[in-house]
């Protein structure tokens, strides 16, 4: 750092604020329209003449607003908000002291924020430095979140997207954020797109030409845990990376001016999103495609979007409304300066997205620092439930959170939300890692729950006695993932992920996954062992985007009235070792339905249900389905697909006994049935 002062002030910036530097550390306190600095700690013992440098972004330039011979110096020249400035001292040779920064406080190393006068070589590379590091960093442990304030970064590039990093942006609607484009290249061979999990886009547009050449296309190439939300795409958007396979994904809140699809998808789901020209020219040939209050504009071939005849073939699924639901709460910056959470409105019977070009849409406004505990690595259990005792809700920065009891969210309305690919992981022997007492509102987003040690469960909501009506305002859980397994090389047993007992919960997008594949010795039928992924208990439950796969008993079983869900995807366990070890039904029944609506329930709804063998050992499953026949359930659009085909392994029905399935076919084969009705 010695040639520090005779470098240009961003170039300097870029070099000292290079991603993973430990810069911009604490020592700062916040006036109403001051920042104090204080360097003692990182001055040595020489006392000398410092010289202060201020700047509105941490790869911008830095200018000089004044000189001091304390360790400590105030700025009280403040435009705005404290929260937007950054500040190098140097010594009298030009040495760096200090890089100090009230915004790189607030949310720690893994919170990387860029500003309109950042230089965009700079926000270049340290985007590709923190894409190295993640790219094959499937079981890692690092985690990040890239947050843009409001302005256009288009000049910066392309950026790549690997795992568990959250790219946002900060402005009130994605409008206010521009970006070039981002891509998702796979970590596997052959252009595999099948384990391209964990990261996230949220809030922000990207800016281009539509183009079918994948170089120019938005090539948001994912599979499972992958939400896409809130975003505006004038580019083509291909969920898909050249012609490897996928396994996705999620889209909600999103308005597309270019075709978005893909020609090799196994499914997706589509949410309250405008599709102006449709798919365009991509085929969308598998399995299961949901479109849930999708709007579709005048260009868009809207005849390939209608309810498809799956007993011929379809494997589209329209809907015209969604029926309940409040969209993801985010981070923004607010026209004080001040960082915000907005926790939109709930919405009924809605259709297309909950913003336009200027106004955020419905919703409550919070303020960070008022109204949340920021939670970052060292902070403990006992802390967090003391904040939500008080009437504070959580955010929580990117980091793995190992908890000593479970979180005990008891208050209605309050927030736990996560960014960065925030990990919570459950105390050894707990009842969960997050109990929701049965009231009204409350909100969890964003957050990966990890079982590195045995529980009951990782996430319950409410319990078994729970019968409040919460219709009006319903507990919400938005893009919540789960897994047990894969991470750690040690054995782990959880009873069921999830457990809903409250009455009116709103799922939007769950991966509830038991590994199957990850570190060596973290997988296999004794070693990460459950029994379910989802047990529903209470009524009037909705969940839209459930995927649920591996478990070793019934994946999704579904115990409360007048359930719906919106799209399912599930695999069965690869590692089932034989049949007799593999019956249901007290033992009467071959293998365990994937789907299970409990014998007791006369209402049900499911919409687009895709389940798969995926089965190593010659194992048969009785039904894929299995529900009641009672006149309130009604189930549309099965489909069912080897992709490990055997002579003596798969699903004998689709559902109930009906419609011959994979079993006993020795290549891969496709079943659907179009639509079921109970009758008694």
């Amino acid at each position: 750092m010695k040639k520090l002062n005779k470098l240009s002030s961003c170039l300097a910036a870029a070099l000292i604020l290079t991603f993973g530097a430990d810069s911009f550390a604490s020592d700062v306190e916040v006036g109403r329209n001051s920042v104090t600095l204080d360097f003692s700690s990182h001055a040595g013992q020489s006392k000398c003449k410092y010289t202060v440098k201020r700047s509105t972004g941490r790869l911008s330039e830095f200018k000089t607003i004044g000189k001091t011979s304390d360790t400590r110096f105030t700025d009280k020249k403040i435009k705005g908000s404290p929260y937007s400035y950054y500040y190098l001292v140097l010594d009298a040779a030009g040495d760096t002291v200090a890089a100090l920064s009230p915004e790189s406080e607030l949310f720690g190393p893994n919170v990387h924020i860029y500003s309109p006068t950042d230089s965009p070589e700079g926000i270049a590379a340290e985007m590709q430095e923190i894409h190295n590091q993640m790219f094959r960093a499937e079981m890692g442990k690092e985690r990040h979140t890239v947050l843009f304030k409001p302005g256009d970064y288009t000049s910066a590039g392309l950026f790549k997207v690997g795992f568990y990093t959250h790219v946002a942006g900060l402005g009130k609607v994605p409008y206010d954020v521009k970006i070039h484009n981002v891509h998702t290249p796979p970590h596997l061979k052959n252009d595999n797109g099948t384990c391209t999990f964990w990261r996230s886009l949220e809030n922000f547009s990207v800016i281009g030409e539509p183009s079918y050449e994948h170089e120019d296309m938005f090539n948001w190439a994912v599979s499972q845990a992958a939400p896409f939300r809130r975003m505006y795409s004038q580019r083509t958007v291909r969920n898909q990376w050249k012609y490897g396979w996928v396994s996705g994904g999620f889209t909600a809140d999103c308005v597309f001016d270019a075709p978005v699809g893909s020609d090799g998808q196994q499914q997706w789901y589509t949410r309250n999103s405008f599709l102006q020209a449709g798919r365009g020219k991509f085929s969308e040939g598998a399995y299961n495609f949901v479109f849930n209050g999708v709007e579709l504009g005048s260009d868009a071939d809207k005849p390939t979007y209608a309810d498809s005849d799956w007993d011929k073939g379809g494997n589209v699924t329209f809907i015209e409304t969604t029926p309940v639901v409040r969209e993801k709460p985010f981070l923004f910056l607010g026209d004080d300066g001040r960082y915000k959470v907005f926790r939109p409105a709930l919405r009924r019977e809605s259709k297309g997205v909950s913003y336009t070009r200027t106004d955020m849409g419905d919703g409550v406004v919070l303020d960070l620092l008022d109204s949340f505990m920021i939670v970052k690595p060292g902070d403990t259990t006992s802390e967090m439930n003391a904040a939500l005792a008080s009437g504070k809700n959580l955010l929580f920065t990117p980091g793995i959170f190992e908890l000593t009891e479970p979180l005990h969210v008891s208050r209605p309305d309050a927030i736990v939300m996560g960014l960065g690919w925030a990990t919570i992981v459950p105390a050894d022997k707990s009842e969960a890692a997050v109990i929701v007492d049965d009231v009204d509102g409350v909100q969890i987003a964003s957050i990966l729950f990890d079982a590195h040690h045995s529980s009951r469960t990782l996430l319950r909501v409410g319990d078994k006695d729970s019968a409040a009506d919460h219709s009006a305002n319903p507990v919400v859980l938005s893009d919540v993932f789960f897994r047990i397994g894969g991470f750690i090389p040690q054995k782990v047993h959880v009873d069921c992920a999830v457990e809903l007992n409250s009455n009116n919960v709103v799922g939007d997008h769950f991966w509830i996954w038991r590994a199957d594949h990850g570190v060596r010795n973290s997988v296999g039928w004794d070693v990460n062992s459950a029994d379910n992924g989802l047990i529903v208990n209470g009524d009037d439950v909705t969940i839209y985007g459930l995927f649920n796969e591996h478990f070793q008993k019934y994946q999704t079983l579904w115990q409360g009235e007048r359930g719906k869900v919106f799209f399912y995807q599930c695999e069965t366990p690869y590692d089932a070792r034989n049949q007799e070890e593999f019956m249901s039904e007290n033992g009467t029944r071959c293998g365990y339905a994937a789907y299970k609506v409990a014998d007791n329930v006369h209402s049900h709804n499911a919409y687009g249900i895709g389940i798969y063998d995926v089965l190593h050992n010659d194992i048969m499953l009785e039904n894929s389905v299995e529900a009641p026949d009672h006149k309130g359930i009604e189930l549309h659009h099965i489909v069912n697909t080897s992709f490990i085909p055997g002579p003596r392994k798969g699903f004998k029905n689709v559902l109930n006994g009906m419609v011959e399935s994979t079993y006993p076919h020795a290549q891969q084969y496709v079943a659907r049935i179009n639509h079921f009705s109970g009758k008694n």
